[in-house]
């Protein structure tokens, strides 16, 4: 008996449904294969990774490539189509740099950071150290209350992070601290905002991040990273139920 048009287009359909979920089971092995041979690469550099010179080396890279992004302005949404840097093709704000800095330093790094702002860099650089004890390339963290008190905290009260480089002053930072300003060297960390108060100045070594060591360290905080795992909701073609 012959089928009709809409039961071979049903089947057609399915059979369509079913290549495609094919097509992404090969999609999914294929990327676990890379993923599998990302960490294998990523466990031979370990033993590389963990040497002083190699980190010592590390921590200079990551200072001198943030200074690439001097003049970088900080957001297009400050500035008006009369600003010199209004069509920049690049903004950078404060934890903006230092996540496109690591992004550009991965390789040696052997991680990418996640999506958040600089709450989420604070919980993932355990190490909390006096201004004493900073070298470098290590991070200072402004904790403070907004003036606004409509504008909801972040995490820890976090408002601000900014490279420590030391300089001449000792007290001298690479960051992308001013609205309508740009990134460059700040001669000290501290400064008056005008949007925030209370502010204190937290230093955190980056060492866990030059060990090549990059996750949650905060219990009430665990910024779930997911840009390895993508699951289907129940609806998608490439859902195993969706056959059933």
């Amino acid at each position: 008996m012959d089928k009709k048009p809409e039961q071979i287009e049903k089947q057609e359909l399915i059979s369509d449904k079913i290549d495609l979920q094919d097509a992404f089971k090969k999609f999914r092995k294929q990327k676990f294969e890379r993923l599998k041979h990302s960490k294998y690469l990523k466990s031979q550099k370990e033993q590389i990774r963990r040497t002083p010179d190699f980190k010592e080396n590390l921590r200079k890279k990551f200072v001198e490539q943030a200074k690439k992004y001097f003049g970088v302005p900080y957001h297009k949404r400050y500035l008006t189509p009369e600003d010199e840097n209004y069509n920049s093709p690049l903004f950078l704000d404060c934890c903006g740099l230092i996540r496109q800095v690591i992004y550009d330093l991965r390789e040696d790094f052997g991680f990418t950071l996640g999506r958040w702002n600089q709450s989420y860099q604070f919980d993932i650089l355990p190490k909390t150290i006096t201004k004493e004890e900073a070298k470098p390339g290590d991070l200072v963290f402004i904790s403070a209350t907004y003036y606004n008190e409509k504008l909801k905290p972040f995490p820890h009260k976090m408002t601000h992070v900014e490279i420590y480089t030391g300089g001449e002053t000792g007290e001298q930072t690479i960051g992308a601290r001013w609205q309508r300003g740009v990134v460059q060297y700040h001669e000290s960390y501290k400064f008056v905002s005008k949007t925030y108060h209370t502010m204190t100045f937290i230093f955190k070594s980056i060492d866990t991040w030059l060990e090549g060591v990059c996750r949650s360290f905060c219990e009430e905080h665990p910024w779930r990273d997911d840009r390895d795992n993508w699951v289907p909701d129940k609806y998608s073609i490439f859902n195993e139920e969706w056959k059933q």
